[in-house]
């Protein structure tokens, strides 16, 4: 009699573990998973951007006796250039399921929510104005000779927003 009670005793403590795991198996079997991605980002950028370059603002004048004549300037190139580049809330998920097949993923949700406020204030300017080759207050006095370079400017402003890239991979 204790050998059947032993017996039963091992039988339902066999069955109580297999019930027990019986969930876990059934969950690594399972053929559907969801898997569900959320990216939020919120930016405030503002730039503000002064450029300038100048060769301007030069003075040969003559002096103030007889004879006096002003000098001799030249100048190279003034150029200016500016250039903003802002990459702002990029989200990049990549979701890589590692089986062979096609049925073991049931939805894949991926929610992107960007919110992006962006201000340029780009100021570029490029001179070789604001001269002067005055000549003298006397008799025979001739002003000066200036020779300026080029004045260039340029502005870049890039932008990229709020860009989302999802690669899914099964």
């Amino acid at each position: 009699m204790t050998k059947n009670i032993v017996r039963a005793s091992a039988v339902v403590s066999a069955l109580a573990v297999a019930l027990s795991a019986a969930p876990a198996f059934a969950t690594h079997w399972n053929w559907g998973e969801d898997i569900t991605v959320s990216n939020t980002n919120d930016a405030y950028v503002k730039n503000d951007v002064d450029v300038s370059a100048s060769t301007g603002g030069n003075d040969a004048n003559g002096g103030g006796g007889f004879g006096n004549d002003g000098g001799w300037i030249e100048t190279g190139d003034a150029g200016a250039l500016a250039e903003v580049y802002n990459a702002v809330n990029t989200n990049d998920t990549k979701i890589k399921v590692s089986c062979d097949c096609e049925s073991d993923v049931d939805d894949v949700t991926v929610t992107n929510n960007n919110n992006a406020r962006v201000k340029n204030y780009v100021d570029v300017s490029a001179k070789t104005g604001w001269n002067n080759a005055n000549g003298g207050g006397g008799f025979g006095n001739d002003g000066g000779t200036i020779l300026t370079g080029d004045a260039g400017a340029a502005g870049y402003v890039a932008n990229y927003v709020n860009t989302n890239i999802t690669r899914i991979r099964r």
